[in-house]
Formats: C-alpha cells, sequence, structure tokens
C-alpha cells in the first residue's frame, strides 16, 4: 500500500476542497487532512488543511491541478 503525501496545503478549507473535486471528477482519490479540527475545538482556531494523495498518484494530481482551466473565447456560448 501507498504512503500519502501531502499535495496542497491551505488556511482556506474551501481551496482544498474544490482541488479535492477536481481529482475526484479524474478519479483520483485524496483526504483532507485537519477538515473536521473546527469542529471539535471549544473556540474556532487558524490552522492549515492539507490535501493528502497516495505517492502513486502525486505527480499525476499535480499535473491536473496545474491545469489551466480558463475558457477561450470560441468556447464561450
Amino acid at each position: 500500500m501507498s504512503e500519502l503525501v501531502s499535495l496542497i496545503q491551505s488556511s482556506y478549507l474551501y481551496e482544498i476542497e474544490l482541488a479535492k473535486s477536481k481529482l475526484a471528477s479524474r478519479e483520483i482519490p485524496s483526504y483532507i487532512k485537519n477538515e473536521y479540527v473546527n469542529n471539535v475545538a471549544v473556540f474556532p482556531i487558524a490552522q492549515n488543511y492539507y490535501l493528502m494523495v497516495s505517492e502513486r498518484d502525486f505527480e499525476n494530481a499535480q499535473n491536473i491541478l496545474e491545469e489551466d482551466d480558463s475558457l477561450d473565447d470560441n468556447e464561450i456560448l
């Protein structure tokens, strides 16, 4: 079994969730580390979230997240 490695980190959970969704659309499983920390803390705390992927998927996942998703003028309906 492959180890989990950190792909990206952010203090904003929504950024991590967007990346996770993009990977899921390409069938690459991922895990958000520290996703529920503020659910169990008495007071909200500032902390980083990490998107974790398997070592074997790391390079492919990195390439997917680096893709440019902007639309060209020809693609707009």
